[in-house]
């Protein structure tokens, strides 16, 4: 059967030597090649360099599970985390397909689908679960055009996020506790249940990262004897790809210095993995964690300096080089405005613009969800930042969501809190500002209470109220966890 996944990521790329046009299987070797060359600097792998043959017999389907070096240089090359991404497999192997198991969420009934294996089965039951979590884990399935995860079955109880205050004490335990059981997953377990967190994280789906803590744990096992030289590369990535979602989560949660922790943690790995494109997105979420901590010039200092190590690199004209390019310049951005230097602000926001004009679509890659909508979404933002509020309401018009991928329901949702607050700029806006917040609710009914921009605008419009303007604004503000007095 021919490999169509692999086709298609080639077909993905665009050609160095003739524009316009994919990546040739010529190309793709060669490409291979400087790969290996790449990652394994010490070693001589002149007898593992691949030709526009070997290519062709992968895409035809003749040869599926080529070695772990050349497996590791078409994962590099070809932006994938794991073999299954290419449809690379060992025929030898029959996979084991299972369930997650968790105690403390109620039973679903629901076929098993293929799609389940990679969450990995027989996991510890007694690690920490978030403050008032009760919904099961959902499938997730992390393709290149990404769903949403499917709704909620009629018997399952609706979910009860708890305070910020409550999962920031939660995270920070599945950081930084000392006291938690030992879980030992395998690679395949921790990338399935990666692609999950990180799947539910851009959903809005918070109360379904209740596996974080295993996460971790399991993440760390990795680590807790010295892994075989051809494991260290994949493990050490996966390990930042767990601490870059644990920092994500603290950045939402408005943990600053949490954030940097695990940024940090991220990047050492990121090191390890010797992976410069996962280095970049680490120092997405350092510049994100000086953010929080009300240091905007420190951020897009971070950030600038990323995005330039990454335009310095070979393959910067691949899609996760250039996702994470442009990611890093639409934070600089963001942070420019922050800190007062419009001028900065809007000359990275046109850099980003070219960088998405290049990659050519909205994509997700390394999660970044970066693409020609996402920058004229911070176009907003930068506004708002700014104070340009008529700006950012003018520019709203202008952009459709739609063209982002599925997945993307809270980068989605962000415009609507950025127009609350360029409206909440005004009194007579005010009911303008609590549509916004009404949409924002029903697009991340659970970002709402865990997202601080949200709340200040709740408390906001609640100091000056006018019940005849903003009807329904205390029952919004009770959906928040929002004192109305």
């Amino acid at each position: 059967m021919p490999n169509t996944l692999l086709a298609g990521r080639r077909a993905q790329l665009p050609s160095p030597r003739r524009p316009g046009q994919c990546l040739s299987r010529a190309e793709l070797a060669d490409a291979v090649n400087a790969a290996l060359d790449h990652l394994y600097p010490s070693r001589d792998l002149t007898a593992y360099y691949v030709d526009h043959r070997w290519v062709g017999k992968l895409e035809r389907g003749e040869h599926r599970w080529p070695s772990e070096e050349r497996r590791a240089a078409l994962r590099n090359v070809l932006n994938a985390a794991t073999d299954a991404e290419l449809d690379l497999y060992n025929p030898r192997r029959t996979p084991f397909i299972g369930l997650v198991v968790d105690d403390q969420a109620p039973r679903v009934n629901r076929p098993m689908r293929a799609g389940d294996a990679a969450s990995g089965t027989g996991l510890d039951t007694n690690s920490l679960t978030p403050p008032d979590s009760i919904r099961p884990t959902v499938d997730l399935h992390p393709t290149e055009n990404q769903h949403e995860p499917e709704p909620p079955h009629a018997d399952q109880r609706p979910v009860a996020v708890g305070t910020p205050s409550d999962w920031r004490a939660w995270l920070r335990e599945a950081v930084l506790g000392h006291e938690q059981r030992h879980i030992v997953l395998s690679i395949h377990q921790l990338e399935g249940m990666l692609r999950h967190g990180n799947l539910a994280y851009q959903s809005a789906q918070y109360s379904d990262l209740h596996q974080l803590p295993r996460l971790i744990s399991g993440a760390e096992s990795l680590f807790a004897e010295p892994p075989r030289t051809g494991d260290v590369t994949r493990k050490a990535r996966t390990v930042s790809g767990v601490y870059l979602l644990a920092s994500k989560l603290a950045a939402k949660l408005g943990d600053g210095e949490l954030a940097w922790t695990t940024a940090d943690r991220s990047r050492c790995f990121a090191l390890i993995a010797n992976d410069p494109a996962l280095t970049a997105i680490a120092a997405y979420q350092t510049a994100c964690a000086l953010a929080k901590q009300g240091r905007p010039t420190a951020a897009e200092e971070v950030a600038v300096t990323a995005a330039d190590t990454v335009a310095r690199h070979k393959l910067h004209r691949t899609p996760a080089y250039l996702s994470a390019y442009g990611a890093l310049l639409l934070h600089a951005a963001v942070a420019a405005a922050r800190g007062t230097n419009p001028r900065n602000a809007w000359a990275h926001l046109k850099a980003a613009e070219s960088a998405a004009d290049r990659l050519g679509r909205n994509s997700n890659e390394l999660w970044t969800a970066f693409g020609p909508t996402n920058v004229q979404l911070h176009r907003i933002s930068v506004a708002v930042a700014l104070q340009d509020n008529q700006r950012a309401i003018r520019t709203a018009d202008q952009v459709d969501t739609s063209p982002l991928p599925r997945a993307l329901t809270s980068r989605r949702a962000q415009v609507h809190l950025d127009l609350a607050a360029a409206h909440s700029a005004t009194r007579d806006s005010d009911p303008q500002a609590m549509l916004q917040l009404l949409e924002y609710e029903r697009l991340a009914p659970e970002a709402i209470r865990l997202n601080a921009t949200a709340t200040g605008l709740i408390t906001k419009l609640l100091r000056r109220e006018r019940p005849r303007h903003t009807p329904g604004l205390r029952a919004l503000a009770g959906r928040a966890g929002v004192p109305d007095s």
